[in-house]
């Protein structure tokens, strides 16, 4: 058998920096039309106080103090999630809305940054050569944010971005740096290592029940694999373990769950909730396997194959690797299933899909580990077979930028990814009529001589921002949560009661 070994060749490190600007490219303008974003929902009803407190004091001390005494008011009325709640209470909109943008920024980049850090670890500890696991870094980014399912409750919503998105970010951090720590050979590096996993492991007990369960899981296999193989550092795991699993116990002891779920009702059995997220997480999976990541595939099949061929490991089980990856993807879909909220909103079913995005590709490595060991398959990919797998992703890619199209949307093309809808949003002036619409409300809310004031419904809504509640016939009825912010009486809709 004989397998490519797609290293520094000129036409790699085209590619490779072709990707980069692929990346770039579509990523600027989620950047750029955050300029035009405002606070949306619960960023008002959380940080009301937090707000109030830094109008009167300007204390940014008195602020954090004001955002620690509502995480545990939240923690006794409504949920334990105490790293999202302590947070969204000092979303950037509180000093001034012209801020908000501010939280997009934090959010996106952190994604970038801890998910592109978790690929370049994983994927170089795997034997990828330095070119593919940029090449891999670039795209596989590219499908997570281009392909969200819902770009607005990712990035341009504080409250539900900080809860969901950013766990997920820092989970991925940690994956990393265990990794790391694993190859600490120095007793300074271990123990710089272990104190950041400490404050890791405290944050990601505070944040989502789904991810919190997904990551213990995920660390107690690994766990378990390291005493099998009888590592010293299995300890050290074990403590941090026990830390994430203490707090997560603690975030979920929470009163205020309890009120919650008293909120929404009956809620199915432990026993129901697991099937129904073995059942719905298959079918997560089953609507995830498009176009764009299968021709990512493709681009990327010949470096993983190189170096799984070149792998001391024998890749010897495929079923049951499936079986386990897909087991410990659907235990991110119990908890809230058992909460009764079903699989959860958009900002919860985003992080369904990121996990699924880099678990498939890391699936791939083994499958492809599994061909290359048990099987006499030659593959030789240089020259013009090189340039006919670029040229067939190429397509496969372009085909599926066509083909895209969300539930709610109405035509089927690129337009309906997230960096071309910002995009065409700013260059239509679609943003700008939006940012303007806002600032109008915003001059009525900030008018302390006020206190009964009149708003009128959004004309145009950018697709990548939140839905306008500001509506007589919306789900929820924000006017309370504004009120308080703003510290206003009565908050009228125009056309109410007509």
């Amino acid at each position: 058998m004989r397998a490519s070994d797609p290293r520094s060749s000129t036409s790699v490190r085209i590619l490779m920096w072709l990707c980069i600007a692929i990346f770039v490219l579509s990523t600027i303008p989620l950047y750029a039309i955050s300029f035009y974003n405002h606070p949306y929902y619960d960023d008002y009803g959380f940080s009301a106080d937090a707000h109030k407190v830094w109008t009167e004091t300007g204390s940014i001390v008195q602020v954090i103090t004001a955002a620690a005494e509502k995480s545990q008011d939240v923690r006794q009325t409504w949920q334990g999630t105490y790293t999202g709640t302590f947070l969204s209470n000092i979303q950037p909109g509180i000093f001034s809305e012209s801020l908000y943008f501010i939280g997009t920024f934090v959010l996106l980049t952190a994604f970038i940054l801890c998910f592109g850090y978790f690929l370049w670890v994983v994927f170089r500890k795997l034997g990828v050569s330095k070119e593919y696991t940029v090449i891999i870094c670039s795209l596989t980014l590219m499908l997570m944010i281009q392909f969200v399912p819902n770009a607005g409750e990712a990035f341009y919503w504080f409250n539900g971005g900080i809860g969901n998105s950013f766990i997920y970010a820092l989970l991925v951090l940690s994956f990393a740096l265990s990794a790391k720590l694993l190859d600490a050979k120095t007793k300074g590096r271990i123990a710089l290592l272990s104190a950041v996993q400490i404050i890791l492991m405290i944050l990601l007990g505070g944040g989502s029940y789904g991810g919190g369960l997904f990551g213990l899981c995920i660390y107690a296999l690994m766990i378990a694999w390291l005493f099998w193989k009888k590592d010293a550092k299995a300890w050290i795991f074990t403590g941090l373990w026990a830390l994430f699993l203490g707090c997560f116990i603690y975030n979920m002891m929470a009163p205020g769950n309890q009120v919650r779920a008293g909120v929404i009702g009956s809620h199915p059995t432990a026993v129901v909730s697991i099937l129904k997220a073995v059942y719905y997480g298959i079918g997560q999976i089953g609507s995830h396997i498009r176009l764009p990541i299968i021709a990512v595939s493709v681009l990327v099949l010949p470096a993983l194959y190189a170096a799984a061929k070149s792998s001391s490991y024998q890749f010897a089980h495929p079923w049951i690797v499936l079986v386990l990856m897909t087991g410990l993807f659907c235990t991110q879909l119990v908890p809230p299933i058992y909460g009764g909220v079903g699989t959860g909103g958009w900002r919860i079913l985003n992080t369904y899909y990121w996990s699924f995005a880099v678990m498939w590709f890391l699936y791939l490595y083994y499958v492809v580990g599994y061909v290359a060991k048990h099987y006499e398959v030659e593959l030789v990919l240089v020259g013009r077979g090189q340039q006919a797998l670029i040229l067939l992703s190429a397509c496969l890619l372009l085909v599926g930028c066509m083909g895209y199209k969300q539930t709610a949307d109405k035509y089927y093309g690129p337009q309906n990814m997230a960096g071309p809808s910002a995009a065409l949003s700013i260059l239509s002036g679609e943003a700008q009529q939006y940012h303007s619409e806002m600032q109008q409300r915003e001059t009525l809310l900030n008018d302390a001589s006020a206190k009964t004031i009149t708003l009128s419904p959004l004309t145009v809504i950018p697709s990548v921002f939140m839905e306008d509640l500001i509506q007589v016939d919306a789900v929820y009825d924000v006017r309370v949560s504004l009120c308080e912010y703003y510290d206003k009486d009565a908050i009228i809709i125009e056309g109410e009661g007509s």
